[in-house]
């Protein structure tokens, strides 16, 4: 048999990475569901396990569906296009469950989602000319592999991007030096798209008015990016203004935001999240709430509109010079935004000290310094917003030693398709 041999085999589990896993665990098949019987053909060997991808399904489980995307089986973008979207939510919330191990809160709340696809409002496109195919290819890489997949369309992404694939490959064909574009960075608003082309060599006058006509027959924002991220600029339209943006309309809030700022990738997934931290946070006209990690005041602006007074505070300055100017826009004057690294063990952390409720929304390395700050403060009640199960069930452990229940929990459906895990959960001081 050949090292590339289509292979007959029965999985048993599906795991964290996306893939699902023979008993013995030295196959891992992407594209198969537990109790599958697939035919599959190697794509890598790593640490002594075989990884395949599934061409054929001989005894397909209740739980599979037709992907929209044909690459599903081996683009990188995905990992679940082949499950039910239902089992993709009872994935991730066992994720949850089995990262969290003995402690379990009262209640688990029903998972926040909406539609699984034409959903992503940020991307990195790879971009590469391939010799073999003669052509350029533009799209995500190849699981497990260094190559751009294949494709004409991506369903994930948001209208208009998830058409633009095949527009991109024409542009970027028809420029005098298509190797030197090796990724296009999309980011997106409500209404607005923005498309951050990476270039190696300067651009020839007329390379730059075909990227000048594609922003206008595409009605796209086109920004270069000839060194590093403080390169970036905008050639088309040719304003001053390089922002996007997106609302929160339930509670009449306008947000601007550059692409290359944080922001979160799925909108309406977004409204509903910061709908049910506003619901979990039982905010009296009197509260005054600490937004811990705070961005762009995505969080912070929503819940001045019930509290008395708001704190955010976030590592980034520019960060907090967008959420002000989105203060300011919206004409909210109960927030403050101060610039504080909350990752430090620091003795006090400004505006904490007044809060009786806090909101968390850490980078993915968690809040335990903002954990163990909160043993010895005046919070009663404690939102956490996490994208990374491990840290969030150490930081509750953390809280739950300092006195605080975790009242209810549940999944935040920010990335269908894909492994990412988002959560969010509730934490109440006792006594």
């Amino acid at each position: 048999m050949k090292s590339n041999d289509p292979i007959e085999v029965t999985v048993e589990t599906v795991a964290n990475d996306g893939c699902a896993y023979t008993a013995d665990g030295k196959q891992a098949v992407f594209g198969a569901l537990p109790f599958e019987k697939v035919i599959a053909v190697p794509v890598a060997r790593k640490r002594k396990r075989l990884y395949m991808r599934t061409t054929e399904v001989l005894t397909p489980s209740s739980h599979r569906v037709t992907p929209l995307c044909k690459a599903a089986a081996f683009c990188g973008g995905c990992s679940f296009q082949h499950a039910s979207h239902s089992y993709q939510l009872e994935l991730k919330q066992a994720q949850v469950q089995q990262a969290f191990g003995e402690i379990a809160p009262r209640d688990w709340m029903e998972p926040i989602s909406a539609s699984p696809y034409g959903y992503r409002t940020k991307a990195r496109l790879g971009v590469k000319y391939v010799d073999k195919k003669g052509r350029v290819l533009v799209g995500f890489r190849e699981k497990m592999k260094p190559y751009i997949a294949d494709i004409d369309n991506c369903p994930i992404l948001v209208e208009p991007v998830s058409g633009l694939i095949e527009p991109l490959v024409e542009l970027i064909s028809g420029l005098s030096e298509p190797k030197t574009i090796p990724q296009i960075e999309v980011a997106c608003g409500d209404r607005d798209v923005a498309l951050i082309f990476r270039h190696m060599e300067a651009m020839s006058d007329e390379d730059l008015q075909k990227l000048r006509s594609f922003g206008h027959d595409q009605s796209v924002q086109v920004f270069l990016q000839p060194g590093g991220l403080d390169s970036t600029h905008k050639i088309f339209p040719q304003d001053d203004n390089d922002l996007l943006h997106y609302r929160l309309p339930d509670y009449d809030l306008d947000f601007e935001f550059s692409p290359q700022d944080f922001t979160q990738v799925n909108l309406p997934v977004n409204r509903l999240m910061v709908a049910r931290a506003i619901e979990l946070l039982e905010i009296d006209p009197s509260d005054e709430i600490f937004d811990a990690f705070c961005g762009i005041g995505n969080f912070s602006l929503a819940i001045s509109r019930f509290a008395r007074k708001v704190t955010g505070a976030e590592q980034s300055a520019a960060s907090i010079t967008r959420a002000r100017e989105n203060a300011r826009l919206n004409g909210v004057e109960n927030v403050s935004f101060l610039v504080e690294d909350l990752q430090l063990e620091a003795p006090e952390i400004n505006g904490l000290e007044s809060a009786n409720k806090v909101l968390l929304d850490p980078p993915r390395s968690g809040a335990e310094a903002m954990a163990k700050r909160l043993a010895s403060s005046n919070v009663g009640r404690v939102v956490y917003v996490s994208c990374n199960p491990e840290t969030l069930a150490r930081d509750i452990g953390i809280l739950k030693n300092d006195g605080f229940e975790l009242r209810s929990a549940g999944i935040i459906d920010m990335f269908p398709h894909t492994t990412h895990v988002e959560s969010i959960a509730l934490l109440v001081r006792q006594g």
